[in-house]
């Protein structure tokens, strides 16, 4: 038993999964609590777009690290909320750009405003160096799961 919860409890994939959720679960209510019918998903998006507006899907997926079919699904449901528009691209009408609207831009500050208490909450008790540590392990493994995937 005790070489199973080293195994599964105690693994970084469950640690990370663990606290991958937590942050979804706590994220989504943040925003329903301000008032803000976006969700995690729909916000890793609409943050992608508020750094460089008029991507295409296919970058939307590679800077979101999501398959194209969650993105397309994704950009579905934000263009009926009337966050997102896809404009046919002038070199091939069947690439669209897409872009943020007035509504989505006009509440981008209130949006990161709440990501940024979920940040000050998820860091309370933690240390600089300790927060440094944990990213640059984070990027690691990241990067080492990256290479295996070219």
């Amino acid at each position: 038993m005790e070489e199973f919860k080293q195994v599964i409890d105690a693994s970084i994939g469950y640690l990370v999964g663990r606290t991958s959720r937590a942050i979804i679960r706590r994220l989504s209510k943040k925003f329903a609590d301000a008032g803000f019918d976006v969700s995690y998903e729909q916000w890793s998006v609409l943050i992608h777009l508020y750094r460089k507006d008029g991507q295409t899907q296919q970058e939307l997926s590679v800077t979101s690290v999501k398959d194209k079919a969650a993105i397309t699904r994704l950009i579905n449901i934000l263009e009926k909320k009337n966050l997102v528009l896809r404009i046919p691209g002038q070199n091939d009408k069947r690439s669209k750009q897409v872009y943020l609207t007035h509504k989505a831009k006009a509440f981008r500050d209130e949006l990161v405003a709440v990501v940024e208490d979920l940040l000050m909450e998820a860091e309370a008790g933690i240390s600089h160096t300790e927060m440094d540590a944990c990213k640059a392990t984070l990027n690691k493994i990241f990067q080492n799961f990256e290479q295996l995937n070219q």
